[in-house]
């Protein structure tokens, strides 16, 4: 976001749901202008906001823990949740006036106009209206947005693009405006800032018109992997919406939407002094989100990967750490020779896996020379408690099997702690060759073992299509009398350290 000018020194500004889209983005926004903050959220822990920010533990849904923390707050970026259930919303503005000055609502473009909650057309615009009226009537300096359609609706395609799967949904050829969150969050921030915006209602769209069909079609330029639009039959998709509960008049609300053409405002642009952006810098930020989290284990022209493990205190922070990991390579300048990057989560909740291949050890040594220690840094300070248990560099040795990286729902890695390099590839061969010469052959899985550059371990990172196909080999082929624990125990100078299972979770590349 471009440096704002201030009118004067802005006070203190309270921002609602701050580990949302909109929110966070918001609570970065205000940081970067040097604007003192409190960000509101339910978990502190595992937020990932910025250090410089007061993130303070509360949800503005209950008075109780609303009220103090609007000591010392001028401005506040508000949001609301649960449109079922408003009035208490309207006890948090009347809170939210009698210690600010100044308000800025994310509402939504379902509010038609400026009329009476009842006479709006439907239940979203209804709930929104009755908190902006509200507001209206709380002596409150007043902002509201309202978005059109969240550029993060087409997550809902995510799942199904990973997967191969066609996304099936209506209206496949009816262009829409998509807003990309950020440019919700620069709109936010100028209200909040500067004056000009009292009182002002501003409907935000994004910069183009794209149809749904165009938009998957981007997708899978962007990230290189096929994916397909599937057209749902009108009828079949209002039923699909009754089933999930959507009310008559919200489904309605949706379908106008589909079937009149919608106009390209120029808000963001008038507002912040840039234009807003489009999908394919939206797709730009969002992309890993689409993508299968592994590539093949071993691509053809890695010749080194490096494994780390950490460990943290739960599943929160342990999703918490690897999202952070993941944003920390958007500060930096992505390193030469770094062809791609996994992190995985072990299923007990506590770990997690780093799994990172490259062209070759100079491209790692270059990086660990001039990698800015405020990465890491900023890692482990958004994620308190982490704990970097170390890991080392391998070689492939060998690789077998056949699993597609598109079908594989979990990674099992099985360690030994070797005298040697050839004591290592000795059992490996032993392990995945037949007297006759003939490869073994392994079903359903692909075995991928890697030697550490100083041969002191090996590895195994065998690919399984989920947890319950590798717990079956462990059941049926691993028991003490077992061939394969039999090979492990009569080799001499190798020993077998056990498994951690983990879950592949989110892998990016060089664009």
């Amino acid at each position: 976001m471009n440096k704002t000018n201030h009118n004067s020194a802005p006070g203190k500004v309270l921002v609602t749901g701050a580990t949302g889209a909109v929110g966070r983005n918001v609570v970065e926004n205000l940081v970067a202008e040097g604007v003192p903050v409190r960000a509101l959220t339910r978990n502190p822990v595992v937020s990932r906001l910025p250090s410089a920010a007061d993130v303070v533990e509360g949800s503005h849904t209950d008075p109780r823990q609303l009220e103090p923390q609007l000591a010392g707050i001028e401005s506040v970026f508000f949001m609301w949740p649960d449109l079922g259930n408003t009035a208490p919303a309207v006890s948090a503005v009347e809170l939210i006036a009698a210690h600010a000055k100044r308000i800025v609502f994310l509402s939504s473009a379902a509010v038609d106009g400026d009329i009476e909650p009842s006479a709006q057309t439907t239940p979203i615009g209804e709930a929104h209206r009755e908190i902006e009226v509200a507001i209206e009537r709380s002596g409150l300096d007043w902002t509201f947005l309202r978005p059109r359609r969240f550029a993060t609706a087409a997550l809902e395609w995510a799942a199904d693009i990973r997967e191969g799967r066609p996304v099936r949904d209506a209206f496949g050829d009816r262009p829409i405006t998509l807003i990309d969150e950020r440019d919700i969050a620069d709109v936010a921030v100028t209200a909040l800032l500067r004056d000009g915006y009292t009182a002002r209602s501003l409907e935000l769209t994004g910069p183009e018109l794209i149809a749904p069909k165009a938009a998957v079609r981007r997708i899978s330029e962007r990230i290189g992997t096929p994916a397909h639009w599937e057209e749902l039959p009108e009828r079949e998709w209002i039923n699909e919406l009754r089933k999930q509960g959507w009310a008559d008049e919200a489904v309605d609300f949706l379908l106008r939407g589909y079937q009149h053409p919608q106009d390209v405002l120029d808000t963001v642009e008038r507002v912040t002094g840039k234009p807003a952006r489009d999908f394919d810098d939206w797709l730009s930020a969002h992309r890993t989100d689409f993508t299968v989290p592994l590539p093949k284990a071993t691509l053809p022209e890695a010749e080194v990967v490096i494994m780390t493990t950490w460990t943290v205190e739960g599943e929160e922070h342990q999703r918490a750490a690897a999202d952070a990991a993941m944003a920390a390579w958007d500060s930096v300048t992505w390193p030469e020779g770094l062809l791609h990057y996994s992190v995985l989560l072990g299923v007990e909740g506590t770990s997690l896996l780093h799994y990172s291949q490259w062209s070759s050890e100079h491209a790692i040594d270059l990086f660990q020379r001039t990698d800015p220690p405020e990465r890491v840094e900023g890692i482990l300070a958004s994620v308190p408690g982490i704990r970097r248990d170390g890991g080392a560099r391998y070689t492939r040795y060998r690789s077998q099997g056949k699993t597609d990286p598109q079908r594989v729902g979990c990674v099992a890695v099985v360690s030994f702690e070797t005298a040697s390099r050839d004591i290592a590839e000795s059992f490996v061969d032993k392990l995945t060759v037949d007297e006759a010469g003939a490869a073994t052959e392994f079903s359903e899985i692909g075995v991928n073992f890697l030697v550490s550059t100083d041969g002191t371990s090996l590895v195994n990172y065998a690919e399984f299509p989920d947890e319950q196909t590798h717990q079956a080999i462990v059941e049926t082929q691993l028991g003490p009398d077992a061939p394969v624990p039999a090979l492990i125990e009569r080799t001499s100078g190798l020993e077998g350290l056990g498994f951690r299972r983990y879950l592949p979770y989110r892998a990016r590349k060089p664009e």
